[in-house]
């Protein structure tokens, strides 16, 4: 988890950084999503700053069925994380912030850790799948 905030911050930040770094962290539905939000904040001439942290992890469920890789039947991991985002901005060409003045400093997203190589990577082949918000009061961390 905290490899793939750290990599989406880095690409954020960095207008020359290859987005294919994100690869690295996440995969499927999350991937294409990553990369469509920098591509367009890139054409905005938009950066991030700052670094989102992990103020509370849970693991809520572990399913490791590999049956049938090809139709998305493979090792996932479920995680509810209280992501921290008080010292991330997003800021445009002139340094102005895009960030909502409402924007909450924390909050819940479920994020789908999925494995699609695991036959080949058990250890290694982890990535974020898919990540959804969830509507709940911030952790207190």
């Amino acid at each position: 988890m905290r490899d793939y905030y750290a990599v989406t911050d880095k690409v954020g930040q960095d207008p020359d950084a290859r987005l294919s770094r994100l690869d690295g962290v996440a995969t499927s539905v999350e991937l294409s999503t990553r990369q469509q939000i920098v591509e367009q904040w890139r054409a905005d001439g938009w950066r991030k700053t700052g670094r989102t942290t992990i103020a509370d992890l849970i693991v809520q469920s572990v399913t490791m069925d590999n049956s049938d890789p090809d139709v998305g039947r493979v090792p996932t991991v479920q995680v509810d994380v209280c992501y921290d985002v008080s010292e991330v901005d997003l800021v445009d060409q002139a340094g102005n912030s895009r960030v909502s003045p409402d924007r909450a400093d924390r909050g819940w997203e479920r994020l789908y850790v999925a494995n699609y190589d695991y036959k080949t990577d058990p250890d290694n082949g982890w990535r974020v799948a898919s990540l959804e918000t969830l509507e709940k009061a911030p952790c207190t961390g």
